[in-house]
């Protein structure tokens, strides 16, 4: 039986290392793609075959270098990474559907869950979780709400974009220097991140879901020291949150976390998670399930996860 074949875009992120190694346990031929050379990413060593591309802002060349990538190596299955990736090859699917599988959720969830404000339109009128209300910039400009408040693009993506304003003079110097359109403001919430790796097949409506609290994390929202932890409220939420929004795969959703326990809905991020190795850690394999739900085969519901603390160190590779 011939090898089957994954091309992982962005080798160079986070959840990349923990997605080559799982598919080569499993017997798949891995193909990498980066906009850095080889020698900068550590990763590139790990696949079968690298590729250095275009990035997706370059949006017709990196169409072309994937598809023609995808041609020569004889691609079964695209696993994109970033949000950047997906937005471009979101919109370029057809292209791609007589070559190669493009493993993400349909057209219009990944449209619905890369618009912050949409999603949280859909979660809202679910009303399966708490939600953190959006305020509207006339009455931020009549000074009727309270400081401290938050400001994040609709389309933003890890944490870019995303400030934090203690006084209204703050507030209004950004208003002045940028489109307040594009941006969510509201009222500003202290308490750790929560984020719930989570995978469902869409033609079944099984789904899995794994929370960790982030401890430490980078300035662009990457945990670093986490806390696996089982909830059964929180993850049958996250089984309804998935169907609301029509995710095929594997996705995560942030909540923040108050010192009080509430958990308030943030985001559905259409991706693997930069963490999703501390999820495979403590016994589920998202990535091979991730791939059953593109391939007409149902997802492992049984499964036994340990809650424990993992953290995540920096480590050094001679390239050449």
């Amino acid at each position: 039986m011939e090898m089957k074949r994954v091309l992982v875009t962005a080798i160079g992120s986070l959840s990349a290392d923990i997605i080559i190694k799982v598919l080569h346990r499993t017997g798949y031929y891995v193909v990498g793609t980066d906009i850095y050379p080889g020698e900068w990413v550590v990763d590139s060593g790990n696949v079968d075959k690298f590729y250095r591309i275009s990035r997706a802002a370059e949006q017709d060349a990196y169409v072309n270098q994937l598809l023609e990538i995808c041609r020569k190596e004889k691609i079964d299955y695209i696993f994109p990474l970033t949000d950047a990736e997906i937005d471009v090859l979101n919109k370029s699917r057809g292209k791609f559907d007589s070559v190669s599988k493009l493993c993400i959720s349909d057209y219009e969830t990944i449209c619905i869950c890369r618009d912050k404000r949409k999603t949280t339109d859909i979660v809202g009128q679910k009303g399966i979780c708490p939600m953190i209300p959006d305020y509207d910039i006339a009455d931020l400009a009549k000074g009727s709400v309270p400081f401290p408040i938050i400001s994040k693009p609709v389309d933003g993506r890890s944490s870019l974009g995303f400030k934090i304003f203690e006084e209204e003079e703050d507030f209004y110097r950004h208003c002045r220097r940028s489109d307040c359109k594009n941006y969510l403001f509201q009222p500003y919430i202290a308490g750790n991140v929560v984020t719930v790796d989570v995978v469902r097949d869409k033609k079944t409506g099984q789904c899995v879901a794994v929370a960790r609290r982030e401890m430490l994390r980078t300035p662009n929202g990457a945990g670093l020291s986490v806390q696996v932890f089982r909830d059964v409220q929180l993850e049958k939420d996250c089984a309804v949150l998935a169907g609301a929004l029509g995710i095929t795969g594997c996705v995560n959703f942030e909540f923040i976390e108050t010192n009080e326990g509430i958990r308030y809905f943030l985001e559905c991020n259409p991706r693997f998670s930069g963490g999703l190795e501390f999820s495979i850690l403590s016994g589920y394999d998202f990535v091979s399930n991730h791939l059953r739900c593109f391939d007409d085969r149902e997802i492992e519901t049984d499964i036994c996860v340990k809650e424990r603390w993992i953290a995540r160190k920096y480590e050094e590779y001679i390239m050449r």
